[in-house]
């Protein structure tokens, strides 16, 4: 492994990286497995599904998508945003299959009877919309593990929210360990319905998000009196938490 990237243990014996681009852990280190299976394999309903479409906010060492594959009961297709490409060769160490990627211009594949495998490499906000213009897919699924918003605040905007809305079939639902009033006022904005999510290690809560329903009214009234405003593209360069 690349010298600049960290392997850190986490709580539970599973194994999470340090970025240098954000300088932050990939995954909790209160448990990198047990976070992505509470989060995103259980918040999603993985198990539930037949032929998923799933995003996944920052493919990281590769976790999400090989807790993914052993919990689908069907085939499915992944589709992850990474820029650093580093990561991608990290998690090739961890997950041999990965291995078989192949690449064409800015997108790592893989296509066999069990998945299909899209690694969109680059700035998500950059890359994505053109894929989706091409395949005009709809998402099941999203595991929305994107950096935080202190790192990474254009993946959190009310824009980034709305565009994954409009990208989304009626069943889907976002999953994030997020729950800062501002991103859930940014997740509103972009059109989701917000439910409270289990809370794991430090964090108090997180979140989950539907394309239909309604919002919890005991979120909706914390909201109210937050006096934090939604993240947005013209005001993320200065978000702070």
């Amino acid at each position: 492994m690349n010298k600049d990237y960290k392997l850190i243990e986490t709580e539970d014996g599973s194994f999470t990286v340090h970025s240098p681009l954000y300088d932050e852990a990939c995954h909790s280190t209160s448990g990198a497995i047990e976070e992505t299976l509470l989060h995103y394999i259980r918040g999603c309903e993985i198990l539930k599904r037949t032929n998923p479409v799933i995003l996944e906010v920052g493919f990281g060492t590769g976790l999400g998508f090989n807790e993914t594959l052993k919990a689908a009961k069907t085939p499915f297709h992944f589709i992850s945003l990474e820029i650093d490409e580093n990561m991608i060769e990290i998690a090739k160490e961890n997950y041999p299959s990965l291995n078989d990627l192949k690449k064409n211009d800015n997108i790592l594949s893989i296509d066999n009877e069990e998945f299909k495998l899209d690694i969109i490499v680059g700035d998500a906000r950059e890359k994505l919309k053109p894929f989706l213009q091409q395949t005009n897919i709809k998402f099941n699924a999203i595991y929305q593990d994107a950096f935080s918003p202190k790192r990474n605040p254009t993946l959190w905007t009310s824009e980034w929210f709305e565009l994954l809305y409009s990208n989304s079939a009626d069943d889907c639902i976002m999953s994030t360990y997020s729950s800062s009033s501002s991103i859930r006022k940014s997740m509103i904005k972009g059109g989701w319905k917000l439910y409270e999510g289990e809370k794991f290690g430090p964090k108090k809560s997180s979140t989950r998000a539907k394309k239909i329903g309604a919002t919890d009214i005991e979120i909706l009234e914390r909201l109210k009196r937050s006096p934090v405003v939604e993240l947005t593209d013209e005001n993320s360069k200065e978000y702070k938490l």
